[in-house]
């Protein structure tokens, strides 16, 4: 129960940290005018996906440094 808690815990916390990542660019000159929705999609899709990438690295690491 507890390690699946804080699995949810590190992933929420990775995505939230990937939307704020995300931020820091630009992507207004890339946007097209009409296309918001699009670009708020790709938006969550790509900080679900950062954050997930994220979210594996931190976890693997604890599991890996606690067999050492």
């Amino acid at each position: 129960m507890t390690y699946y808690s804080v699995n949810l815990i590190v992933y929420i916390i990775s995505i939230f940290l990937a939307m704020i990542a995300l931020n820091c660019f630009h992507f207004d000159r890339f946007l097209r005018k009409g296309k918001q929705k699009e670009f708020y999609l790709f938006y969550i899709m790509a900080s679900c996906v950062f954050g997930y990438l994220f979210a594996q690295f931190i976890l693997s690491f604890g599991t890996f440094s606690s067999h050492l």
